[in-house]
Order: C-alpha cells, then sequence, then structure tokens
C-alpha cells in the first residue's frame, strides 16, 4: 500500500455553517518539484474521514479522472468524456445519473452522509469516468505511479468565485449572504479546496505529461467541437462521424444539459435541508458572468490578487485561458 503523510491544520476562520481544516500531503512521485507539505487546501473538518483513505485509493491504469476546481465546468466535462468512452451511448446515460456513471471521488469527505463514493468508484464498471476537485497532493497517490488519464479543466477566477459564492451560499454552506465576505475568504483560501490559483497553475504547469490534458471552460465555450475532437484523440477513441458531432454538440448544449435530470444535480440536492429553493446545480453557464454580479471594485481587488500571484511565476492570466 502506498504511504503517504498527511498534514492537518488547524481551523481556518471564515463564514462557513461547516468547520474547516487545510490539509497537505507530501508527493513525491508528482512531476513538479516543490514543497508540498506547503502547499494546503481548505476542506471540511468532515474531509478527515477520508483523507488517508484517498491518498491511498487503488487506482487502475484505465482510469480517466474529470478534474477541476469546483464550478468550473465539471459536469460538462463529465458528461462528454462518459459518452466517447462508452460509444455515445445515450440510451444508458438517459438511464442513470451522472453522479453513479461517473462518481465524486471525495464527495463523503465534503457532503457527509449522501453517498459512499468510495465503494462506488471501487465497483464502477471499467474504465471508471472519476470526479474530483483535489489538488495535486492530496489526490491518490498510486495515480503518479499508475499515470491514468487525468482530465484538468480551469476556468477564469472570477466566474469561479460568482458561481461557487451562489453554489454554497444557496446550499446553506454560508452563515451569511455577503458576497464581498466571500471574495476576501476565497482570496484568503478560507473556501473549499483553495488556494484557487496553486490549485490551477500545478495542473497547468503539468499540462506537458502525456496522461494529462489541460483545457480550460473558456475554450469549451468558444469551440466545443475542437474540444471534442482533442478529447477523442487524448481518450484513444475514434473521431466523430459529422452526424455524431451533430448529435453531441446539441446534447451538451445548455439548454440540454440543464433540462437533463440525469446530468443536472438541481432537484436530488434540493433535497437536502439546508438547501435554500433558489438553488440551482446549473445556473447561468456563459463566460464573463462577473460583470454582471460583481462590481468593478471587486473585479479589480480579484484582478489585482491574481496578477500578483501569476507575476510570481512569470504568467499572466491571458497565459492560461486566453482572452475572454
Amino acid at each position: 500500500m502506498f504511504i503517504s503523510r498527511l498534514i492537518l491544520s488547524a481551523s481556518c476562520k471564515n463564514h462557513s455553517s461547516m468547520p474547516m481544516k487545510v490539509y497537505a500531503a507530501e508527493g513525491p512521485q508528482i512531476p513538479l518539484k516543490k514543497n508540498w507539505l506547503d502547499s494546503w487546501c481548505a476542506l471540511p473538518a468532515s474531509y478527515e474521514a477520508v483523507a488517508k483513505a484517498i491518498l491511498n485509493y487503488e487506482i487502475h491504469s484505465d482510469d480517466v479522472f474529470c478534474l477541476t476546481y469546483m464550478k468550473s465546468g465539471t459536469t460538462w466535462m463529465q458528461e462528454a468524456v462518459w459518452l466517447l468512452l462508452n460509444n455515445l451511448d445515450y440510451e444508458k446515460s438517459k438511464a442513470a445519473s451522472l453522479s453513479l456513471r461517473s462518481p465524486f471521488l471525495e464527495l463523503e469527505g465534503v457532503h457527509p452522509n449522501i453517498f459512499n463514493t468510495l465503494d462506488m468508484v471501487k465497483n464502477l464498471e471499467r474504465p471508471r469516468v472519476i470526479k474530483t476537485h483535489l489538488p495535486a497532493n492530496l489526490m491518490p497517490q498510486q495515480i503518479w505511479v499508475t499515470k491514468p488519464k487525468i482530465i484538468y479543466l480551469a476556468r477564469n477566477c472570477k466566474d469561479v468565485v460568482v458561481s461557487t459564492y451562489h453554489f454554497m451560499n444557496n446550499l446553506g454552506y454560508r452563515l451569511d449572504n455577503d458576497f464581498e465576505n466571500f471574495v476576501n475568504d476565497f482570496m484568503n483560501n478560507e473556501i473549499w479546496y483553495t488556494s484557487y490559483w496553486s490549485h490551477v497553475l500545478d495542473y497547468w504547469k503539468m499540462r506537458h505529461e502525456p496522461y494529462i490534458l489541460f483545457m480550460t471552460y473558456e475554450e469549451m465555450q468558444r469551440d466545443l467541437k475542437g474540444v471534442l475532437q482533442k478529447l477523442c484523440t487524448f481518450l484513444e477513441r475514434p473521431q466523430l462521424k459529422p452526424d455524431e458531432m451533430e448529435k453531441m454538440l446539441e446534447h451538451l448544449s445548455f439548454e440540454k444539459m440543464k433540462a437533463n435530470n440525469q446530468v443536472n444535480a438541481t432537484q436530488a440536492l434540493k433535497n437536502l435541508p439546508t438547501t435554500k429553493e433558489e438553488f440551482q446545480f446549473l445556473r447561468r453557464g456563459v463566460v464573463g458572468s462577473y460583470k454582471d454580479e460583481m462590481s468593478p471594485a471587486l473585479q479589480a481587488k480579484i484582478d489585482k490578487w491574481s496578477s500578483e500571484f501569476l507575476a510570481q511565476h512569470g504568467l499572466t492570466e491571458e497565459d492560461i485561458f486566453g482572452k475572454f
């Protein structure tokens, strides 16, 4: 069994209704040189129950991970990948929820008492399509030895902030409705899965590894056909014929995804006792939604924070996302 040292720190001070801790683990096999024990990740204290089990989780070489920072287009990518790996079996996709076809690896650690997802993933038909939001050093450590395929989807920071705010607030995981407080917590690494920029940048720096495909939400919006072609190549699947491509593009449109209860988890999550009536799992699905939901002052604050972080690595946001 692969053993990795896990470090748990004191609780974060934030406005969450759930106690928070920060976690770190050694990453000796990760193809990126850094002091991984200095790479902290804020998660609910309930994550402690699964942290070591995930670090030591058994990985197969034919696994495929759909990996994102939360609210970055995960569901969109999962459905595309699952269909490509299952011979475009739309009937099977209509018969079972995406959460069962492609389980969320650490779900029971961040949303306790919903599913035992570690057992669900273990018993999936192979090749397994696995969803996760974990940073590199908290991923199952066999990944860096077995090297299954990893598809990392990144989304621009300001849209992520807005979408994550609505998600956590309307699920009842915030004690206040103050957006500015949320933005400050995000930048102070006191929101689930932060540090956002470390999360994105670590995988971006590993994008040349042959088993890692780094893509962006913005690219999916600009050229979904081109993204599907890249996915076919990466997943070693036949390129889609014109009629197959047309059907996939229609199936993956935001309107169709939002109307599809097997991928849109809104109704399922509304069954949770803390969920507010206005909760939407798939909300707007556009690039630049922050422009009419975030004040110019907050936009400037986040831009300054982002540019200062990225400048330490000789990068700009455009280097990662292009113009959006």
